[in-house]
């Protein structure tokens, strides 16, 4: 499966719903979810730009053109710092039926953008990614949400300014999000959008990867975080191997909201 895909419901993707669905199919994928930016931070690209009903019709028109061709599709969406905008979230995931909702820390403290090379220029390793590993298990423990998201999407911009970033030095800020997501029941996505950015890394690396699974994390996705047809299930075949190596054997699926199935690796 893809559980994490984005069309033109998000502001920062021009593609359809079906090519996006036609490249899955043509990966051998069956079963995929639209994981839209619900966003809502007034610094975000374009807050409010998300509209669910119009996304939930072309959800539903993607349904009925590719359900007979073996592709299940899953109603998500990614819900922006959703333990600072969880009565907004709320108000949305209560009316519409999604069946998955990834949790994404974009912002450190609302102020602060992760993507924001200014914000990693005036600070120390230590400091940028402290901030924003904390928030991250304040985020999971306020949940609200099924997956996290890109768990530590700050090496992106991070590796940039640094010009390094090694998950081994960083191990106690990894693990007690782990913890958090162990304790809260929220499932962790391998994220290949990584692999697309001079990092050249999967969200997370294998090391942190068998922390997770040492610590007894099981529920696990994958997601390419793909905004154009030619990155769904992006390296996926490395995604696999990276779970297998962490001692991971199956991958969970959900519907409803609520973890469906299991498929093995």
């Amino acid at each position: 499966m893809d559980y994490h895909m984005h069309s033109r419901d998000s502001c920062d993707c021009d593609a359809t719903m079906a090519a996006m669905c036609a490249a899955a199919l043509d990966r051998g994928l069956r079963e995929i979810a639209f994981t839209e930016h619900y966003d809502l931070n007034p610094g975000d690209q374009c807050p409010g730009f998300y509209q669910p009903a119009r996304f939930f019709e072309r959800l539903e028109a993607a349904r009925a053109e590719f359900a007979g061709q073996g592709l299940a599709i899953r109603a998500g969406v990614e819900m922006g710092e959703p333990h600072i905008y969880a009565e907004m979230h709320r108000a949305v995931l209560d009316r519409w039926p999604y069946d998955v909702v990834l949790g994404s820390l974009h912002w450190i403290g609302a102020e602060f953008s992760v993507f924001d090379p200014a914000y990693y220029a005036a600070r120390s390793p230590a400091e940028a990614f402290g901030s924003y590993f904390a928030e991250l298990v304040e985020m999971v423990r306020a949940g609200g949400f099924e997956i996290l998201a890109h768990v530590d999407v700050v090496k992106r911009t991070g590796y940039d300014v640094y010009a390094r970033f090694d998950t081994r030095e960083w191990e106690d800020l990894y693990r007690p999000v782990w913890q958090a997501c162990i304790e809260t029941g929220i499932a962790l996505e391998i994220n290949t959008g990584g692999y697309r950015r001079r990092v050249d890394e999967a969200h997370p690396a294998l090391e942190a990867l068998r922390w997770y699974r040492e610590m007894g994390g099981e529920l696990l996705t994958l997601g390419s975080d793909a905004h154009r047809p030619e990155h769904v299930a992006y390296r996926f075949d490395e995604a696999l191997t990276l779970a297998r190596a962490a001692g991971f054997e199956r991958l969970c699926t959900f519907e409803q909201r609520q973890v469906s199935g299991w498929v093995a690796i």
